[in-house]
């Protein structure tokens, strides 16, 4: 299975993913369906959190 980026669309490696999420031990709930993991690539992450840090600073006067 393709794991593929929510905005680009880019194929993600599974190795990159499976070393981000550390919290997905959980082994708890094997009744329940597996979801499609819903990630973002490193590219798009970096853009994110361009675009989140330029919004929070204060506008330079005129």
């Amino acid at each position: 299975m393709k794991i593929r980026c929510m905005l680009c669309g880019m194929p993600i490696d599974e190795e990159v993913l499976s070393s981000a999420d550390p919290l997905e031990d959980d082994d708890d709930d094997d009744d329940m369906p597996k979801k499609k993991p819903m990630s973002v690539c490193l590219r798009c992450q970096a853009k994110l959190k361009h675009e989140a840090d330029g919004q929070q600073k204060i506008p330079k006067p005129m």
